[in-house]
């Protein structure tokens, strides 16, 4: 295998592009509305219309209201850097659920998405 993405569910793909971006991630629009890429480094994650991604796997996607199938997690350099992205997620519609503050031994947050998905960050 040479490349791996996630392909993420969410209900409003533009809104979903703008919490990103105000955050602070690369963000790129797909040639429609029901799909997006989040860059984190060299690596991306696709925002996909939920109804999408439910016809493509022919099965049920989590409810993010009830449990999660997955945590992305990825790392910063800086403290001061985890502290300024929990103030934009904040701002930008997304909830921080832990942190930011020293979490199992590293400086980080939890996180989730507007569409409740939840992310971890750590400073590495």
């Amino acid at each position: 295998m040479k490349s791996y993405w996630l392909n993420i569910p969410v209900k409003n793909v533009a809104a979903s592009m703008e919490f990103f971006e105000k955050i602070g991630f690369e963000v790129n629009g797909g040639e429609d509305d029901t799909m997006a890429q989040v860059m984190v480094g060299d690596h991306p994650f696709l925002l996909f219309k939920d109804d999408v991604l439910h016809t493509f796997i022919g099965g049920n996607l989590a409810d993010t209201n009830t449990g999660n199938e997955f945590v992305i997690s990825f790392n910063m350099d800086t403290n001061e850097e985890v502290d300024d992205l929990c103030k934009k997620i904040t701002l930008n519609g997304g909830w921080v659920l832990k942190g930011p503050g020293i979490i199992k031994g590293y400086y980080g947050c939890l996180f989730t998405d507007p569409d409740g998905h939840k992310y971890n960050v750590i400073v590495m």
